[in-house]
């Protein structure tokens, strides 16, 4: 640097003797611009990234990690689909008349969910035995929907209310199983003429199907 300098010195003071006073700035400027360039300029050595070297331990961490991680996205966009069970036809509506000492037909109706119907004749009936039948979605849903036409679930549970029995007349036994909400009506007599209508309407209503004898 010191050197640099008194040559450049030694150089100005040179020209300056032989030159005139504006190209002697000049000549001093372009000097100082040489110099600063000269020496403002320094080796900057370039950074190096040390090499650390990794144990095989640590590569078996970083390897393990990367595997658990995969594994967790695997799981997070591939969830398991559980198949919904189906729910099991249950019976949706029943009707029993029971004996008595004279002429009374005896016999019970069920109905299930899925439209299959079930008949049973006992006494005083067209059909005696076992027999099968369907109903379809329409169907079932004619005689729900007159059930609540007639207010059957507001209805008491058994008639007359008092609970007095006589003996010889037949009973009537209805139920309706809709899950959500479920009633069962004993009739023996001094019932509401809604009841009694009702409880015709599903026998005829019965009567119109394809029955098929079943064993048992």
């Amino acid at each position: 640097m010191t050197i640099h300098i008194l040559i450049s010195i030694h150089i100005l003071i040179h020209i300056g003797i032989q030159m005139k006073e504006h190209t002697y700035r000049l000549a001093i400027l372009f000097f100082v611009i040489i110099l600063w360039t000269g020496c403002g300029r320094k080796n900057i050595p370039v950074g190096t990234t040390p090499d650390i070297p990794i144990s095989e331990d640590d590569m078996r961490a970083i390897e393990d990690g990367k595997e658990k991680e995969e594994l967790n996205k695997e799981d997070l966009s591939n969830p398991e689909i559980k198949e919904i069970e189906t729910l099991a036809p249950y019976l949706l509506m029943s009707l029993e008349k029971t004996d008595c000492p004279g002429f009374c037909p005896v016999f019970e109706l069920r109905v299930f969910s899925d439209g299959r119907a079930l008949y049973r004749g006992t006494k005083d009936v067209a059909l005696i035995g076992k027999f099968e039948s369907r109903l379809t979605n329409d169907q079932l849903t004619m005689l729900i929907e007159e059930a609540e036409r007639i207010g059957f679930y507001n209805m008491a549970k058994q008639y007359p209310t008092n609970g007095k029995v006589i003996q010889e007349l037949p009973t009537t036994i209805t139920s309706i199983n809709q899950l959500s909400k479920a009633h069962s009506i004993t009739n023996r007599f001094d019932s509401p003429k809604r009841l009694r209508s009702f409880e015709t309407y599903v026998i005829q209503f019965f009567q119109q199907l394809n029955w098929q004898r079943i064993a048992g």
